[in-house]
């Protein structure tokens, strides 16, 4: 083999450190990942604020009380790819993260630090724009300002500590005609309440003093307000309806655990209290697995590309937690925003989510049947009116009831007599003759002939799909609800009117087909509009 001669391939310092600005940092993202950096040094208070001057610049101040950092191991940890930590469950992994997300949003990073409450701070910077005229991989050394000092005292005053420094913010927020007016004030304020719901669900099991599975606990405050933690699971008013623990073979020699649980959450009805239902958050956004990784979440959620986001699992929401020695087996990427499942792992979840998706899906489609039955009190009212109004011109059949408690009556029509056996009811409210809405009928049909006050009626299936996507959104018009009582009504005429002994069980079977078919055609139709989506 010929003889390799070594040659230094040192990338272009403009070009890289520019590109590293388009990673697919959100602000969020670019956020935790800088907090995993404090978590990691061990501090128990991380505080943010973002200060914005009268031309619409920003500041941004990341201060925490961990075990802080000496001037070598500042500029280390400054350099991009820095030495990987001594634990491999540290929340910092590739040693890329305080970089990459601080410059997604500013061209000027600096860090601030000391290691002991009498030591010396040290500060590295890192300017884009210096990086840009001297075209050199240099971060630049200074002393703190006074400004700096009080913000590193906001959280670590008389301790070891850090403090990071976002200037010439310049992709945070977009280009405002008036950017310090009350336009960019108003969407610098949403940006940092977004924040604070993302690090109360990120971190919750951080946040949380009563929860156990981690004995690290921390407080964070954004723009002076703590932020209170958010259990995704509503774990005590939820039900838990599958779990697991699996190991998963690594290398031969070590092996790791995952955990898996799926709660559904309750109704908005079934909540013990309105508030705890508003914190629920309950929508489509917020339905799916959340990974998690070391107790701090990653990911989601999100169905991993299994299925798509639909009204029907907005009540489930599964955990899947794992720790540091799974991190190869599913492939964490560099914002530790992002899982890869290898195929046998994906196919075993989809199985697992088999039965509480059915779970989640019965106890969503519960809640709209009752919705369509409350919202059909009262619908059908001119239905009965004007069907009543036709009803002698409109007989196609003369019924005699036979046995009231069996439901037995003898049909006279144009075909002859026939025996059938037909529901014989009661009006549940003054004229309600011909339309009668049902929570449910037999074999689930949509709808059915019936003796109502021996009126002749049609009973509908308010817990049918195409009563709750076709009916329930139409309600308010009432000349739509009339055209289609009147069709189901007039079918029920028809059927009376020319049943026989030979056709007495194809109408029924007619039904059920219809019924069925119906059932299949809407499925993709959307739900009625369910409660306004939470903010995420």
């Amino acid at each position: 083999m010929a003889k390799e001669t070594p040659f230094p391939a040192l990338p272009d310092p403009v070009r890289m450190i520019e590109g590293l600005r388009d990673t697919g940092y959100k602000f969020h993202t670019a956020m935790a990942d800088l907090i995993d950096n404090s978590v990691a040094a061990n501090a128990t208070i991380i505080k943010i604020s973002v200060l914005m001057d009268f031309k619409g610049g920003l500041t941004l101040f990341i201060s925490d009380n961990g075990i802080g950092m000496n001037k070598d191991e500042l500029n280390r940890g400054m350099i991009y790819g820095s030495a990987p930590r001594a634990d491999p469950s540290s929340l910092g992994k590739f040693g890329l993260g305080l970089k990459t997300a601080s410059t997604a949003f500013c061209r000027r990073l600096s860090v601030i630090s000391r290691n002991a409450p009498d030591a010396q701070f040290s500060k590295a910077t890192w300017d884009l724009d210096y990086v840009k005229k001297e075209e050199r991989w240099e971060i630049l050394l200074s002393e703190p300002s006074t400004e700096e000092i009080e913000h590193f005292n906001d959280a670590a005053e008389n301790s070891s500590g850090t403090l990071v420094v976002w200037e010439k913010v310049d992709r945070l927020l977009k280009n405002y005609n008036n950017p310090g007016g009350g336009h960019a004030r108003n969407a610098l304020d949403r940006q940092l309440k977004a924040l604070g719901q993302h690090l109360a669900m990120v971190y919750q099991r951080y946040l949380d003093p009563k929860d156990k599975r981690t004995s690290r606990k921390v407080s964070m405050f954004v723009q002076g307000q703590q932020i209170d933690t958010w259990d995704p699971f509503v774990a005590k008013e939820s039900d838990l309806v599958a779990s697991d623990k699996v190991t998963v073979e690594l290398d031969g020699k070590r092996a790791g655990v995952f955990t898996i649980r799926a709660y559904v959450l309750p109704r908005k009805e079934d909540f013990s209290d309105p508030e705890v239902f508003s914190e629920a958050r309950i929508g489509t956004q917020l339905q799916g697995i959340y990974v998690y990784r070391e107790d701090r979440l990653i990911y989601g959620p999100d169905w991993l590309g299994m299925v798509s986001k639909e009204p029907h699992s907005n009540l489930l929401r599964v955990e899947f937690s794992f720790d540091h020695n799974l991190d190869e087996a599913f492939h964490i990427d560099i914002k530790k925003s992002e899982i890869i499942l290898n195929q046998d792992l994906y196919v075993w979840l989809e199985d697992f989510l088999t039965a509480p998706r059915r779970a989640a899906n019965e106890r969503y489609r519960l809640g709209l049947r009752k919705k369509a039955k409350d919202a059909s009190v009262g619908a059908h009212d001119g239905s009965n009116v004007n069907i009543h109004s036709k009803e002698a011109a409109l007989s196609t059949s003369n019924i005699e009831v036979l046995n009231e408690k069996k439901g037995e009556v003898l049909v006279e029509n144009k075909e002859g007599q026939v025996r059938l056996k037909i529901t014989l009811s009661k009006p549940t409210k003054p004229g309600e003759f011909h339309v009668q809405p049902l929570a449910e009928l037999d074999d689930g049909m949509l709808w059915q002939p019936a003796l109502i006050d021996l009126h002749k009626a049609v009973q509908i299936n308010t817990g049918h799909p195409y009563y709750y996507k076709v009916y329930v959104p139409n309600l308010s018009n009432g000349n739509t609800v009339q055209g289609m009582d009147s069709l189901l009504w007039a079918l029920c005429m028809a059927e009376l009117g020319t049943v026989n002994e030979a056709t007495k069980d194809y109408f029924v079977e007619m039904r059920y087909e219809v019924s069925k078919l119906l059932r299949r055609l809407v499925e993709d139709l959307p739900d009625p509009d369910e409660e306004e989506e939470p903010e995420v």
